[in-house]
């Protein structure tokens, strides 16, 4: 029971100790006012001297332009009457002329490929017209005539260049058709009878929210990240490193009082840092916004595309930001206190602060990749949902954001409450006393890991495996080609070789880490019957995952393939239904839930194995079997817990993926109507989907208040604690 008082005056008394503390208040006050004015004032004076700086283009047989002008003189010529400037007329804006300076030179090195090559490499031009000789007898016999262009794309100065002189030749193009037109007396729309009209439906505040809606989100997750972890580290690391961290635990407060007053201390910090930055990025852009639009008409490219870009975000978007602010905090706070009581001294908390950045920038800058909507799929990406959440709101899509809001903070408060509860328990550890030592043998830990293997493994090492699989995934699959018995053998291989190795190597007894104990009839005929009793629910639910969640169509193409390669129903049912029942249930249900199971509850580990388990089906195999695989899981669990033996969770993997092979079988049969509803989607028909679902509600439900049989994997205690000295 957590006594709010306790937490309340921990939280005071951390907050004050922050307040004291000069990097944090430069970091929340000072630096968000300084950064982003700067900021500002850097790309405004970047953007002018890039948009004002003339490119020098060079005029190989300048005097064919001038034949060409006099064979066709209605047309207007491409250059001015000085020769130094392309023709103003040409352009949009004539004052765009001006930024390209015209250089005719008549150098025969420039018809060279290799001197011209390396003349544009070195500066001498940032592009080169080549104007054929017959030019003029080309547009006087009213024939199409190429004008190379050379330039340098590694270069972004002379791509541009190339660019505006691509539609400078547009616009001449142009003018030459219509001069025709008008002397053979055609009517207009003869030489382009269908053209697009471009009609842009978005307001100047719309526009100018879409960029803002990019922008914002990104600097929105990266503040409140920021804001989170440097107090973090100095509440807990910072703590170790002075000695007041066995003060703060003789108190009377709690452990976990004293984890959420910290934890208030972190998420008032980081709502402060984002809160400030955002002002600071609005009035920024408020003043951006106001002196482009004041700028002179040669700063803009187009009088409504470039100024609607830079309209300010409006106050309704900063709403929004403000709002979604507070669970990003929350969830940070929880996040990066957590990975902060790991760290043992502030440089130690430092290093962490990388790969923690590492993971979480990819997730924000993917809303700024384009065609990345919010969708079932994105929202449920912690900080990516957000992101793009922010970004609808901010473009005014309220009916899509309405629609996810509740998968996209479900991640959010899931992974939050699991970051909190993982520092609750590493408080009520002793090593959250300990500092940083000052030297690591790595001869002495291996040899404690040998020597001083425990009965069982602790959490940590479920991490381990589960890494282990995935690496072993990602270098071992590019050389198994695609065919069933490669399937099994990347089974064999990188789901159940990393825990049966971890098992024998770092455990005193691999039976019990593994579950493999034997167990009475009756379970093994309950994880049938259940596992029958759950098939058409688990169909329901697949639908309706495939319906919110579409199969891309190269995704579905590619299973198709697959499933020609298997030549009969045996060798599915070994592919896909016995290999899987044995090697997942030994990894998730075996290794991982035996580790997970010594540091949490039951509930906690069944729930974080499931986790485990369904995202594991996502990076390996397809994203829709997340939620079944997840949902799965849970049962896998109980069943695992409850029993304390394997081979139930094998049996009912074994019969639910059997059902899933074979039940094309069953819908191709003369009776299949009896059953199925809708046979293509294997879907029963109601009453028996309800009674089959009540049944497997009975069966869960006397397995969860069933007794616990034998020891609890968490009571079996570590022999020789002794730890290793490392001065």
């Amino acid at each position: 029971m957590v006594r709010w008082p306790n937490v309340q005056t921990i939280f005071i008394q951390e907050a004050r100790d922050q307040l004291r503390d000069r990097r944090t208040l430069f970091m929340v006050f000072v630096l968000p006012i300084l950064l982003y004015p700067l900021l500002g004032i850097g790309m405004a004076r970047l953007s002018e001297a890039f948009q004002d700086q003339t490119r020098r283009v060079v005029i190989v047989g300048c005097e064919h332009l001038a034949a060409a002008s006099a064979a066709n003189p209605e047309a207007p010529p491409l250059l001015d009457e000085t020769g130094s400037r392309f023709n103003p007329s040409l352009f949009d804006n004539p004052d765009d002329a001006a930024r390209l300076d015209v250089l005719c030179d008549d150098d025969p090195s420039w018809h060279d490929p290799t001197h011209r090559r390396e003349r544009l490499r070195g500066g001498d031009a940032d592009a080169v017209v080549l104007i054929p000789s017959d030019l003029a007898d080309t547009l006087r016999q009213q024939r199409r005539v190429a004008i190379p262009i050379a330039y340098d794309s590694a270069d972004e100065k002379s791509q541009l260049t190339y660019f505006r002189i691509t539609r400078l030749l547009e616009a001449w193009n142009l003018a030459i058709v219509e001069q025709r037109r008008v002397a053979e007396g055609r009517p207009e729309g003869s030489t382009d009878p269908v053209r697009p009209d471009a009609q842009d439906v978005a307001t100047r505040t719309e526009a100018g929210s879409s960029v803002w809606a990019r922008i914002f989100p990104f600097l929105l997750v990266l503040m409140s990240l920021t804001g989170a972890f440097y107090p973090a580290v100095d509440l807990c690391a910072g703590e170790k490193e002075r000695g007041t961290m066995e003060t703060l635990l003789i108190s009377p407060a709690s452990r976990a009082e004293i984890v959420l007053g910290k934890f208030f201390v972190v998420f008032c910090a980081s709502i402060a840092t984002a809160l400030l930055n955002l002002a600071s990025m609005g009035a920024t852009a408020f003043a951006l916004a106001a002196q482009f639009n004041q700028a002179p008409m040669r700063l803009r490219p187009s009088a409504t595309g470039a100024a609607a870009l830079l309209a300010a975000p409006s106050p309704v978007s900063l709403g929004w930001m403000i709002a979604l602010l507070i669970p990003l905090a929350a969830f940070f706070s929880a996040l990066c206190l957590a990975l902060a009581i790991v760290a043992r001294s502030m440089k130690e908390g430092q290093y962490y602060m990388t790969p923690l950045y590492l993971i979480c920038l990819p997730l924000a800058c993917l809303p700024l990749v384009p065609g990345i909507q919010l969708d079932p799929f994105t929202s449920l990406l912690p900080v990516t949902g957000v992101s793009l959440l922010l970004r609808a709101l901010m473009q005014g899509d309220y009916a899509s954001a309405s629609q996810y809001f509740p998968l996209v903070f479900t991640p959010l408060v899931l992974c939050g409450l699991l970051a909190i509860r993982w520092a609750i328990d590493q408080f009520k550890s002793e090593s959250v006393l300990f500092r940083e030592a000052e030297h690591f043998d790595l001869v002495g830990w291996l040899r404690h890991l040998w020597r001083d293997k425990p009965q069982t493994p602790p959490a940590g090492m479920a991490v381990l495996c589960y890494a282990l699989m995935l690496v072993a995934y990602w270098f071992l699959a590019p050389f198994f080609p695609v065919s069933g018995w490669s399937l099994v053998l990347m089974q064999v291989l990188v789901i159940l070789g990393p825990p049966v190795a971890l098992a024998l190597l770092l455990t005193r007894d691999p039976i019990r880490t593994l579950r493999l104990r034997a167990t009475r009839p009756a379970d093994l005929a309950l994880a049938g019957l259940l596992a029958l009793t759950l098939f058409p629910m688990v169909n329901e639910l697949r639908v309706w995952v495939d319906a919110l969640f579409p199969m891309p169509e190269a995704v579905r193409q590619a299973l198709e393939r697959f499933k020609d390669l298997i030549p009969d129903p045996a060798t599915a049912f070994l592919l896909l239904a016995l290999t899987p029942a044995l090697c997942e249930e030994v990894a998730f249900r075996g290794y991982i839930l035996t580790s997970l199971e010594r540091s949490y509850r039951p509930a906690w580990a069944i729930g974080l194995s499931a986790l485990l388990f369904g995202f594991m089906h996502v990076l390996l195999s397809l994203f829709q079997q997340l939620f079944n695989a997840t949902l799965l899981g849970l049962v896998l669990g109980l069943i695992a817990i409850r029993t304390r033996s394997l081979f139930p969770c094998i049996v009912f993997h074994l019969v639910n993926n059997g059902l899933a092979v074979g039940v094309g079988a069953l819908t191709s049969a003369p009776w299949a109507g009896r059953l199925f509803r809708d046979p293509a989607q294997a879907l029963f028909h109601g009453p028996i989907t309800l009674l089959t679902t009540a049944l497997a509600a009975v069966l869960v439900m006397r397995l969860a208040g069933q007794p616990l049989r034998g020891r609890s994997v968490s009571a079996v205690s570590s022999p020789n604690p002794e730890r290793i000295r490392t001065s």
